[in-house]
This record gives structure tokens, sequence and C-alpha cells, in this order.
């Protein structure tokens, strides 16, 4: 036997690589590829970049999320001569739990840094210069009992005043939230100290640059903060907001503010969409506006969402998005003239509803992000526009990709059954260590994202690598209700959740199928909102998918709905078009729980135990309601994780989990 035969059949049995005397892949069928990559791979040693900020001594600051250590948040420094170091020790976790989402949890001044610790949720003091020397700030429990919650910490630019949202979690009833403040020229335990109260809901604060004023966005009930928001500006002085000069400066309940940002000179700039406007009307969208003398008057007239807004010097650094594909731009709001930076990068993490953690402006004219590209790991880099120069400080994953083993996303554009449009994001399989059967197409794995009002992004993810390189295809949809599409996409989703995002996932499907790519074997996994939807699917269409995915998903919406927290009490309303008491039938219509006699398809779920977005209930009820019918399914409850599994073990152990459960089912039907 030659040694290049010897060679082809043991690749064909343990499905190794056939680099050696170019001997071609075996031909092999979809569903009996191998990985490139094993569950383990997908978390080995990954960290996500969040809430960069550049000091005004040079160094810069971010939160790692670091799977290898229980999820743990981690604020790391990197000085002026490129040395990086942890901060913080292995006792504590950078986090907050405001809103049960979080925002920023940290802010840096001069030598200190003040950090909410996850664990306890109190504010903490962190000397710079002797890191191990840390003093909390706030008490374990405020007064009343409740406890005392805070994030989107800023610092007054003497250093004495540290600003931020403020919430207590008290024992029944909604947490009330508030702005507050600490004396930070007080070295002890202080309790925080209300600066404005009255709406349901607040968030960034921002001292002006010399410090007299303050800036902060709030929204009330029903609304959610991109349905909602409206932009105020009061005097302060001596830690007390003069009430007396408190400015609505834009917003109502017909419009939304992304974000804002004060210059140098103290102008200040702001992002706002409008209800109601149509496609190709720029109030349809995110636009940039300036605010100077009781004056506002539009910066910029895109049919494309400016996401968010920051300083960088006289400049502002923001993210534009045109159908869900986000650019990076520093803009001179004066001229209107643009610089286009990072191109090589497709995204750049902004998804937070909270603020956006993937971006910072430095002051000797540097800027900071932290992108996302389809063809390798996120990146923290450095640029400096006026030389055209791109440094990667930190990649968020050591393990080597095989750039033959990428599969390349394509932008799929369909239109729905009701003429309208949706978007997607296709990835076909691949893997060098083998050719598929001549003339097969791959089965798909459907991806549906949370929120629901949140997007997809065609980013990099060792989780897409290990599900392409076993032989599926993905289809990364993103649905009516999705950011980055303008405001009338967004709201298309209200009063029609459980009816529209399943009709885009299944023309979707259909024009993959028209478009020859796909098999008829078809998959579906999804989180969160994500969850609801899969469950949704799979009672609704049963003969669309041969199974599904459904992590810390919904299967009864009234359950949800008597659950829910403070943040998102009144969103299904928004969703469904009313609430228990006035539209309790289209509660009950588009539970998946009710319509379980419909399911052909067997489910696997998911379930973190301290869930409080989606309470462990809303799993365990479809669970048990799957065993008493005799259902085929798998259920599994991680202790302690909360929304959105964090820990590693955790994390690998229900991807083996979903992906074993997925090959049973498909080989069955085989």
């Amino acid at each position: 036997m030659t040694k290049k035969l010897w060679l082809l059949i043991l690749s064909v049995y343990v499905g190794t690589e056939c680099f050696a005397l170019d001997v071609k892949p075996p031909i092999v069928s979809y569903l009996n590829w191998r990985p490139t990559l094993s569950a383990e791979d997908v978390f080995k040693n990954v960290v996500a970049f969040t809430y960069i900020q550049a000091s005004d001594k040079g160094d810069l600051f971010w939160v790692e999320q670091r799977p290898d250590e229980e999820g743990r948040c981690v604020l790391v420094q990197r000085d002026a001569r490129g040395i990086s170091k942890d901060l913080t020790p292995p006792s504590y976790s950078v986090r907050t739990r405001v809103y049960e989402y979080g925002g920023r949890p940290y802010v840096v001044k001069g030598s200190w840094v003040y950090f909410v610790n996850f664990k306890d949720q109190r504010i903490y003091r962190q000397n710079l210069q002797h890191p191990a020397e840390i003093l909390p700030l706030t008490p374990k429990l405020n007064t009343d009992g409740s406890l005392g919650k805070y994030m989107d910490l800023t610092v007054s630019p003497d250093g004495n005043w540290l600003v931020f949202v403020y919430e207590k979690e008290v024992k029944q009833g909604e947490n009330p939230d508030f702005l507050a403040i600490l004396n930070l020229k007080h070295h002890g335990i202080q309790a925080a100290r209300i600066l404005a109260q009255g709406a349901n809901f607040y968030k960034l604060p921002q001292f002006s640059p010399d410090g007299t004023q303050l800036g902060w966005l709030e929204w009330n009930h029903p609304y959610m903060p991109w349905d909602s928001t409206q932009l105020y500006l009061a005097s302060i002085a001596n830690g007390k907001l003069n009430q007396h000069t408190k400015v609505h400066i834009a917003g109502d309940e017909q419009s939304s503010i992304s974000s804002f940002a004060f210059l140098p000179n103290g102008e200040l700039y702001f992002a706002q969409d409008f209800a109601g406007k149509q496609e190709n009307d720029p109030q349809n969208f995110y636009n940039i506006y300036h605010y100077k003398n009781n004056k506002i008057t539009a910066v910029t007239q895109e049919l494309g969402d400016f996401q968010y807004i920051t300083s960088a010097g006289k400049d502002l650094l923001t993210i534009l998005e045109h159908h869900g594909q986000p650019k990076l731009l520093l803009l001179q709001p004066t001229s209107g003239m643009r610089t286009a930076l990072a191109a090589q990068y497709s995204d750049f993490g902004c998804l937070g509803f909270i603020t956006c953690g993937s971006l910072a402006g430095g002051a000797a004219g540097q800027v900071y992000a932290v992108g996302f590209s389809p063809v390798q790991p996120s990146q923290l880099v450095e640029m400096i526009p006026t030389h055209y120069t791109t440094q990667v400080l930190k990649t968020s994953a050591a393990f080597k990709v095989d750039s033959k083993a990428l599969s390349k996303p394509m932008l799929v554009e369909f239109r729905t059954t009701d003429g309208q449009k949706s978007y997607g994001y296709f990835y076909p399989p691949a893997n060098p260590r083998y050719m598929p059967l001549s003339g097969e197409k791959p089965p798909v794995r459907v991806l549906v994202h949370g929120g629901p009002t949140s997007r997809t992004t065609d980013a990099f993810s060792f989780s897409k690598l290990f599900w392409t390189s076993q032989g599926f295809a993905i289809f990364d949809v993103n649905y009516r209700g999705s950011i980055g599409f303008g405001r009338q996409y967004r709201d298309a989703l209200k009063t029609k959740w459980g009816l529209l995002e399943i009709q885009d996932v299944k023309d979707g499907l259909t024009e993959l199928k028209r478009r020859e790519w796909i098999s008829d074997q078809a998959v579906v996994s999804g989180g969160s909102a994500g969850g609801y939807t899969v469950e949704r699917l799979l009672t609704y269409y049963p003969d669309l998918f041969a199974a599904g995915a459904s992590y810390y998903g919904v299967g009864n919406l009234i359950t949800l709905q008597k659950l829910v927290h403070k943040f998102e009490s009144h969103y299904l309303s928004q969703l469904v078009g009313g609430t228990l008491e006035t539209n309790l039938k289209e509660y009950h219509d588009r539970s998946p729980i009710y319509h379980l006699d419909q399911l052909k398809a067997p489910m696997i779920l998911f379930q973190g135990s301290d869930d409080k977005v989606v309470a462990p209930e809303n799993s365990r009820e479809i669970a048990r309601l799957l065993s008493a019918k005799g259902i085929e399914h798998e259920y599994y409850e991680y202790s302690g994780e909360a929304h959105g599994f964090r820990k590693k073990e955790n994390l690998v152990d229900s991807l083996e989990k979903e992906a074993q459960f997925f090959k049973k089912i498909l080989w069955s039907k085989e």
C-alpha cells in the first residue's frame, strides 16, 4: 500500500486533515463532518472586551469578561508604555445589575478608579498607585433595608463628586430609580444622595467640561428607551442640582435619543429618531443634532442610524449603521467632514441599550474601539486618525483560526409574505478536511437573536465555526424589529411579536431553498426573546424544523408578564398590543405552551437558576408539560447562572448537548 493511499484511508477513518502529498479530502456527507474545534476550544481563553475608557494621563482601561474565571469581569489597565495589568483582585468582579442588564460599572479619574462590585453591588474606590488598596464607599444595605445598585458612573472635572444612576432593590413593588451623587472628599462609607427623581428610569449622566452642568437621559413607563427618551440639562454646583435651571432639550413620547456628548467647548450634541416617519425620511433614523442657545440644528441627514456618539477631542466619534452594517466615523460637527476608521472591521460591538462600551477617545487624539470582523476574533485597537495608523492592542482569543475552515457570511435580503423586506446572514459549511457528496445540500441551523429589539452581526465567533465546520449552514436572521435599520423597521414588531418575526424566519428559509443553498433539514436556536421565537416557530410551523434549542426562553407570555422585572414590565404591552387585562387572548394565543399538541419537533431547553430577566419558571413550566405529554425533549438548568450564561463549564456543556441533540435527531431522519 502506498503512503498516499494510506493517508487517504486514515483521513476517512479519523477525520484528520489530508495536507500531505496533495491528497484530496474524502467525500463525506455533511452530517458526518467532524468540527475543526471542540466545544471546549470555542470558549478556551476567550474574553470579551467592554467599557473602554482613556484617561487624561494616557492610560487605557477596559473590562474583560472571562468565562475561564466563572464569568468574572476584570478591569485591565494599559499604561503609556504599553504594559497591561489586571486591577481587579480575584474576589471582585466589575459588573452592575441595574435594570438587570447593567451598564458602565466603573470610571477612572486621576489616581483613582471607582467601580461596582457584582457580588454586593457596592461602589468601591481603588488606588491606582496601590491597587491592593480598595475601600467601599456605599453601605451594604440602605437604612430602609433596600439594596443599592449603581451604574453609569461619572466624576466631576474637579474630581470631587461621583454621579451615577441609582436603583434601590426593594423586597416588594417596583424598584425606584434616581440620579444620585457621592462626595469624594468624604473618605468613609456614605449613602447615595438623590439629585433627580420622578422618572421611572435614568441613564448616561454626564458633566459638561467645565463641571457647571449635568446632562442625562430619562424615560417612563410604558415606553422602552428606544421608544421614548428625554434629554435634560441642569446647573450643578457643590454637589447640588439646581432644579430651577432644569431644561428639557429634546425627546418626547414619539422620539428617542440613543446618546449625547459634550465637546470640550461645552457644546451639546445628541442622536435622535422619530416615530411615524417614512422609510426614506432622515427623521426615521438616529441622526445627530446640535443644541446651542435653546436652538436645535440638524448636523446630519442620513438614511442610517448613528447608534452612538462620544467626544474625541473637537470631533465626534460615532457609529453609523446602514441596514444593520456599522461604520466607525470621526465627524467634524461644524464642517460635516467625516473620516472613516478601521474599515477592516464590520462591527464595533455597540448593541447595549444602556450605553456603548466599545468606543473611547484619548486626550492625545487617539481613538480606541473593539473591532469585529467575519474572519478573526474581536480585537482591541488604537487608531491615530491624523497618522492613518491602526494598532491591535489585544485579541480576544489565543486559539488559532484555520483560515481554510472559515465560512464567509453573505448578507441576504429577501421579500416577506406581506411584501416587505427582511435580512439575514448566510454562512455555508466549510471544512478543509472534507468534500460533500455530489449535489448534496447542507442542513441549516437558523439563529434567532434575542431582545427582540436587538440585532445580529456578521462578526466572527468560534461558535459559528464550530457549527459550520461540522457540516451545518447557518442562517442568522435580522427579522423586522431589529435595530440598525431605522425606526420604521424597528417599530414593525410592535403588537406583532410572535407573528411577524416567525414569518420572516419562514420567508428567509423559503428564499434560501429557492436559491438552492440548503436542504430541507433545518434546526433552530435562540436565547431569551430568541428562545421564545424558537418555541413559537416549533408550535406554529410544526413541519418547518426538525428540532429546536431554546436558551432561557419563554413558553408562556402570561407567566413572563407575571414574573417580569421592572425594566421590561411594560415591554410586552408594546409587543403584544396591550396588557393581560385588555389582551389576554393574544397572550394566550401567542404562547407556545398552549399549542404543544401541534408540536412535532423535539426540543432542548437550557436555563439559569438565578435568571431575573426570564425567571426559571418560564422554562420549568414548559419542561413539565412536555414531560407530562410524553413529548421528546431535554431540559438542563445550571445553578448560579443568570440571564446569558457566563461560566465556561456551562457554556461548553450546553453547546455540546445542543450539537449532540441536533445530530441525533437529524441522523434519525436519514
